[in-house]
């Protein structure tokens, strides 16, 4: 699109019309998107481990194709792994809950609960508790 020169009523000056205000209004969007842009990838969501493996399938049969090569096939695949050791190291920090200790001071103030904790602990644990939470057992559980 070309710029017309057309003389402004009170200036000694011609005007431009045309292009140059819609390229300040779609230089100024073009920066308000790519800012946008930024501020979404800062808070793009970890993919779910359902996610993961479907994307890792994905990457297989892109391979099997031949729309993808190998290695960065592998690349990609190691990304996966990565997000999916995050959340194996996540669920392992929910799994924890309560210290053998914590289990033990409170089955000391009421044994009657032993019952109710039994089923969610290990053998090694009902063990140590009976035996009276000493140190070496302790270690090993």
């Amino acid at each position: 699109m070309q710029n017309v020169l057309m003389p402004g009523p009170e200036d000694s000056e011609p005007k431009k019309i045309g292009c140059e205000q819609s390229r300040t209004d779609s230089h100024d969007a073009g920066a308000d998107h790519r800012r946008q842009h930024r501020q979404h990838a800062r808070k793009r969501e970890i993919p779910s481990v359902e996610d993961c493996l479907a994307a890792i399938l994905q990457v297989g049969q892109l391979v099997a194709m031949g729309l993808l090569k190998p290695p960065q096939a592998n690349a990609i695949r190691a990304s996966f792994r990565e997000v999916l050791l995050f959340h194996r190291s996540k669920a392992k920090e929910a799994e924890k809950g309560i210290s053998n200790v914590e289990v033990l001071e409170v089955l000391r103030k009421d044994p009657k609960l032993l019952s109710l904790f039994e089923p969610i602990l290990s053998q090694e644990q009902v063990e140590w508790i009976l035996r009276g939470g000493d140190s070496e057992a302790e270690d090993a559980a």
